[in-house]
């Protein structure tokens, strides 16, 4: 197994990680999933103590929102991410894509790995989620029949073709996380990991922009310049 698969088995007790795709598919969804579940992955190692632990997970998961688009919206939906794509690959003319927080929450419910544990807003400049993750047993924490339920902000930039999304404030259970630990998440590039796939990193060095604005997330490729046979 190799270790992005196994530290997603160690994190969501599943040994079948989803098939990664390209960044244009979910836009910023994937990283706001990898976000949250560094959070859970660094709370259950420092949620040590057995008071701490129920303090901050529960026995009960929490009944999140959800958007289910119709079978016509979505085929749209996908229309529109399969032509930026083919602009993203043939870089031979800028095109924008726009996804609401609608939209990114119907691509959500398509996957069963997700489906139930996130939901994400798109507020002002930020990005927003909210988890309800089954926690499973990580050495001696028997964290197994437990749930981590919080909220999550995050910050997300694009400078010289590195996609930057920074924590910016977490909630679990309705409780701040420990200063130590959300200092230490707050410091990371949540993206790094994520762009350590070949074909991730390629399609993000095809990014023109990328903004977080008017209750969307707004992707724009780059033309790219063609040497004349």
């Amino acid at each position: 197994m190799r270790r992005n698969d196994l530290q997603y088995a160690r994190v969501t007790g599943q040994s079948n990680p989803p098939k990664q795709r390209g960044c244009f598919f979910y836009g910023c969804l994937a990283l706001a999933v990898a976000g949250l579940l560094c959070v859970a992955a660094v709370a259950a190692v420092y949620f040590y103590v057995r008071s701490v632990i129920n303090s901050y997970t529960s026995t009960t998961p929490v009944l999140l929102e959800k958007v289910e688009y119709s079978k016509a919206q979505m085929e749209t939906l996908k229309a529109h991410l399969q032509t930026f794509k083919k602009a993203l690959d043939d870089g031979k003319e800028s095109a924008e894509l726009v996804l609401t927080a609608d939209d990114l929450n119907a691509l959500l419910s398509q996957e069963a790995q997700l489906r139930g544990k996130l939901f994400v807003r798109v507020e002002d400049d930020k990005l927003k989620g909210e988890i309800s993750l089954p926690l499973p047993d990580v050495g001696p924490l028997k964290l197994k029949g437990r749930y981590l339920n919080g909220a999550a902000v995050f910050r997300v930039a694009l400078d010289a073709s590195v996609l930057d999304v920074r924590l910016n404030d977490v909630l679990v259970q309705n409780r701040p996380l420990p200063a130590m630990i959300l200092r230490e998440l707050k410091g990371r590039n949540l993206a790094q990991e994520f762009q350590t796939d070949p074909r991730t990193a390629a399609d993000i060095a095809k990014f023109e922009s990328l903004q977080i604005t008017n209750g969307a997330v707004r992707l724009r490729s780059s033309a790219r310049k063609f040497e004349q046979k």
